[in-house]
C-alpha cells in the first residue's frame, strides 16, 4: 500500500532528490532512480495543488451564490 504524503512532504522529497543529483560521485543508475523519484514527487505535489485549487474555486462559487 502506497503512503500518501502532504504537499510539503512531496516537495521536500523532490528537493532532496535534486540535491543528491548534484553529487558528482553518483552513478548513472542511481541518478535515473533519483530523477524518477523526484519527478513522481513533483507530480503528486502538483496533483494536490490542483485539487486544492478546485476546492477553493468551489468554495468561492458557493459563497458568492449565498451572498
Amino acid at each position: 500500500m502506497e503512503q500518501t504524503l502532504n504537499f510539503e512532504e512531496y516537495l521536500e522529497n523532490a528537493t532532496e532528490c535534486l540535491e543528491k543529483l548534484g553529487d558528482e560521485n553518483i552513478g548513472l543508475n542511481e541518478s535515473l532512480e533519483l530523477y524518477k523519484s523526484g519527478m513522481e514527487n513533483l507530480q503528486k505535489a502538483q496533483k494536490l495543488l490542483e485539487n486544492a485549487q478546485v476546492q477553493c474555486e468551489t468554495l468561492k462559487m458557493q459563497y458568492t451564490k449565498e451572498s
